[in-house]
C-alpha cells in the first residue's frame, strides 16, 4: 500500500549540542537561510516546469495540481508557490534580492501581491519598493508601507478594489458537534471597528481564560446589550482628513485606511481621532502629575505603535506606559520620558533585572548581566507622527544602478 522509502537517501545534519542562547538563535537563523536558498531553487524549478509544461508528463492539469498531489501540499500553499515563481520571473530586482538572501519568502510574497494590484506602477518603481522591503523586516509594517504607496500611485483602483471587497462580505454559522462555528469575511473598515470592540486587552489577575475565550465572551456581552463600546482610535494628518491629500491615514493597529474610509469612519461619535499637524494640542503635563493622562497615552500610542522592546510588536492595547526615568527619581510625566512596553517586557524591566536607557527615539536595552541587547528598537514610521509626511514622491530610481548595487552584495556566508 505504501512505498518503502530509504531514509538513507535523505542526508541529514546531526543536531549540534548547543546550550548558549545566542548559539541556538544563530543556528536557527542559519537553518532559515538554508531554507530560503531552497525556496529560491524551488521557485526557479517551478518556473521551468510551467514553461516546459512538465506537469503534462504525468497527466497533471497544472503545476498547482502537481504540487498538491505529488508533493502533498495544501491547495492554498501550492497556489502561493506557483504565483511566487511566476511573479519573480517578471520582477528582476525582487528576484535578485531574493536570490542574494536579502529578502525572505514572505517579503517577496507581499511585494508580488502589490505588483498584482498595480503592475505598471510596480515595474516603474520596483527599485524603490525593494529598498522599502530591505528596510522593513516586519511583514505587517511592510504591507502597510506598500498600501501607502498604492494609495499614492493607484488611488482610484485601490478605492474600487475595497468597494468590491465590501460587496463580498459574508457571515456563516454552522453547528459543529457541541459547538457553533462562526466564519466569514468583512471589509477592512468594518473589521477594524469590530477588532476594537472585541479587543479583550491583558487579562485581569486570576483570569485564566484564553484570549480567544475572553473575546468570545465580549461578543456575547455585546449581543446581550451589556458594556460600553470602546473607542476606535484613528491616526490621521490634517491634510488627509480635510482634503484627502497624502499623509498619515491608519488605525492605531497600523492598518492603512484610504482617505474616504478615514473620513467616513470619523463620523462615528465613538471614534477618537488623533490629528497630526500644526494644530496638535499640547500633551506635556510636566512634573506635577505622576499618572499618564488619557491624552498623553493616546499620543504615546500613536508615536510608538507597539511595545518598544527590540523585535516585539505586541499592540498598544496590550501595553503599559513606562517612565524611562522613574517618577520616584525625578523623572517627568512627559512624552519624551514615556514609552510603551507590553506587560511581559514591562515586568522584565521592573522585576527581571533588565534596564532601558535613552530617549524614545533612541533606546538601549541591557540584560541583567549588563550586556546590550540588539542594535535598535523595532521599526518606526519613517516620518515624525507629529507632522505630515512629504507629499512629493521620491525621485525616480536609476534601475541599472540599483541592479548593479544589489549584484555587488556578496552572497551570505555560512552553511
Amino acid at each position: 500500500m505504501f512505498d518503502v522509502v530509504e531514509t538513507s537517501n535523505f542526508p541529514t545534519e546531526p543536531l549540534l549540542e548547543l546550550t548558549a542562547p545566542e548559539d541556538l538563535v544563530d543556528e536557527l537563523a542559519s537553518a532559515f537561510r538554508r531554507r530560503e536558498r531552497e525556496e529560491v531553487r524551488i521557485a526557479r524549478l517551478l518556473r521551468q516546469v510551467d514553461e516546459a509544461r512538465a506537469f503534462d508528463h504525468d497527466g497533471y492539469s497544472s503545476s498547482t495540481a502537481l504540487l498538491e498531489h505529488r508533493m502533498s501540499l495544501h491547495p492554498g500553499e501550492a497556489q502561493r508557490m506557483v504565483a511566487r515563481a511566476n511573479g519573480l520571473a517578471g520582477s528582476p530586482l525582487v528576484s535578485l534580492a531574493f536570490e542574494r538572501g536579502l529578502l525572505s519568502g514572505s517579503q517577496v510574497d507581499v511585494l508580488l501581491e502589490t505588483k498584482w494590484r498595480a503592475p505598471d506602477q510596480f515595474t516603474e518603481d520596483e527599485a524603490e519598493l525593494v529598498a522599502i522591503a530591505l528596510d522593513t523586516p516586519l511583514i505587517r509594517q511592510l504591507r502597510k508601507r506598500l498600501d501607502y504607496w498604492l494609495d499614492g500611485v493607484a488611488k482610484d483602483d485601490m478605492a474600487d478594489e475595497r468597494n468590491l471587497v465590501r460587496d463580498l462580505r459574508s457571515l456563516n454559522l454552522r453547528r459543529d458537534g457541541e459547538m457553533m462555528r462562526i466564519s466569514g469575511w468583512i471589509d477592512i473598515e468594518t473589521g477594524e471597528e469590530m477588532r476594537a470592540r472585541l479587543e479583550p486587552g491583558p487579562p485581569s489577575p486570576g483570569d485564566d481564560r484564553s484570549t480567544p475565550a475572553r473575546r468570545a465572551d465580549i461578543l456575547v456581552d455585546i449581543l446581550n446589550g451589556a458594556g460600553n463600546r470602546p473607542n476606535l482610535i484613528l491616526h490621521v494628518s490634517s491634510e488627509t482628513l480635510l482634503a484627502g491629500r497624502p499623509g498619515i491615514s491608519e488605525t492605531e493597529n497600523g492598518t492603512f485606511l484610504t482617505a474616504d474610509e478615514m473620513r467616513r469612519v470619523s463620523c462615528d461619535a465613538n471614534v477618537t481621532r488623533v490629528v497630526f499637524g500644526p494644530e496638535s494640542r499640547p500633551l506635556d503635563v510636566g512634573r506635577t502629575m505622576r499618572l499618564v493622562t488619557p491624552a498623553q497615552r493616546i499620543a504615546v500610542m500613536a508615536r510608538d505603535l507597539h511595545c518598544v522592546f527590540p523585535h516585539c510588536d505586541r499592540p498598544d492595547r496590550w501595553c503599559d506606559i513606562h517612565h524611562l526615568i522613574p517618577w520616584s527619581e525625578g523623572g517627568p510625566t512627559s512624552l519624551d520620558n514615556l514609552v510603551m512596553l507590553c506587560r511581559h517586557h514591562h515586568t522584565l524591566i521592573h522585576q527581571g533585572g533588565w534596564s532601558i536607557q535613552g530617549t524614545p527615539n533612541h533606546l538601549d536595552f541591557h540584560r541583567p548581566d549588563g550586556s546590550q541587547l540588539g542594535d535598535k528598537p523595532p521599526p518606526r514610521p519613517n516620518h515624525s507622527p507629529f507632522q505630515d509626511p512629504p507629499s512629493k514622491r521620491p525621485p525616480t530610481v536609476d534601475l541599472k544602478a540599483a541592479i548593479q548595487k544589489i549584484q555587488a552584495i556578496p552572497y551570505p556566508r555560512g552553511p
